[in-house]
């Protein structure tokens, strides 16, 4: 294992916010915090349950999400091991033996090893949120008649919502509904720099 990549595995699982992990390209387990240990005391594992070496996506199918979600959780962490995106940030339904809001938010980044800046590590942050606007996804609507394009598009200054019909739906959904596709949550570097001025050491060094 690199050393240096390790310590900063280390040294980030303890002082980010919420109940952090780190995960080799295996998926199994490298360290865990204090957050994420009783998050498993909540699971029903034991105080002493051995972390290290776990399977994450094993965990996590038995224990937390159902199939469909952890497609998209493997997907966006196997791209990052394989370079194709920078972070993932996805929204999930919150598992039923914990307590709280109904939805948590992963967030993973890479960890590169100082000698070829391969990823060596994916870190992942699970926060817990009290609750979502607009927590139900939108299902596309059947076309059943050819449409013609919107000649605008009404959206709002502030919130970025869009104006359809007599009423105001979030951007997201407007699109899924207007261009029939599924999206994928990901994010642009000023959008990191302002939200997660933690992780600028690890991506600065990424993009030099």
């Amino acid at each position: 294992m690199p050393e240096s990549a390790l310590s900063l595995v280390i040294h980030l699982t303890r002082s980010l916010p919420g109940s952090v992990l780190a995960i080799d390209r295996r998926g199994l387990i490298t360290e865990v915090n204090d957050s994420w240990r009783e998050c498993g005391i909540a699971a029903g594992l034991s105080a002493r349950f051995e972390w290290t070496g776990t399977d994450y996506f094993e965990l996590m199918r038995e224990l937390v999400l159902p199939s469909d979600y952890m497609s998209e959780l493997l997907q966006a962490i196997q791209s990052i091991f394989l370079g194709e995106r920078l972070v993932y940030s996805g929204r999930f339904p919150m598992p039923p033996f914990l307590r709280g809001g109904k939805w948590f938010q992963i967030e993973a980044l890479p960890i590169p090893e100082e000698s070829n800046g391969a990823t060596a590590f994916v870190l992942l942050s699970h926060r817990y949120t009290a609750s979502v606007t607009d927590s139900s996804p939108a299902k596309a609507p059947v076309m059943t008649h050819y449409r013609k394009p919107l000649p605008f598009v009404p959206i709002c200054a502030s919130c970025k919502s869009v104006r359809k019909g007599g009423q105001w739906v979030p951007i997201e959904r407007f699109l899924q509904q207007e261009l029939h596709v599924e999206l994928t949550h990901d994010i642009c570097p000023s959008c990191i720099a302002q939200l997660y001025p933690q992780y600028a050491r690890v991506l600065n060094g990424l993009a030099e």
